[in-house]
């Protein structure tokens, strides 16, 4: 049985062209124009993060509290930045004022939905078709 078995395995191998197993019609870009065509046959397939706006809201957040680290030494000694540049002086004075957050639903094609929450305003509105990429919600070309 181990005879016919070591026969067997001769047998496959030399029966098996190496050359065959190896993939002949593979293309491994080398430029720029070889990514760019990539990147378009890519596009061109169905789009898994593409779909409508079907809502866009806005949520107000409480800002981001710091805590003061003098009270561990002295409870009551604050500090207050006297030069900044910039918004430094603004920014501390608005440092508990409310953030105001847009979360734009997307039914995507396949029929699931996503929420996606930005800080700036969306440059969509509702029945826009869009494509979702990197946790941003763009407008579609075609």
């Amino acid at each position: 049985m181990q005879r016919a078995r070591m026969l067997a395995a001769i047998w496959l191998i030399f029966a098996v062209n190496p050359a065959s197993l190896a993939q002949t019609h593979l293309k491994l870009p080398s430029g720029d124009d070889d990514y760019r065509e990539l990147l378009e046959e890519q596009r061109s397939g169905p789009c898994e993060t593409c779909g409508v706006v079907t809502a866009i809201r806005t949520r107000t957040h409480e800002g981001a509290r710091r805590r003061n680290p003098a009270p561990a030494l002295a409870p009551s000694l604050v500090s207050t930045p006297i030069i900044g540049t910039g918004n430094v002086v603004e920014e501390a004075r608005n440092v508990n004022a409310p953030v105001t957050t847009y979360v734009v639903t997307v039914r995507h094609e396949d029929g699931s939905f996503a929420f996606i929450e930005q800080y700036d305003e969306p440059a969509v509105r509702k029945g826009d078709r869009v494509r979702v990429f990197e946790g941003r919600v763009e407008l579609r070309n075609d």
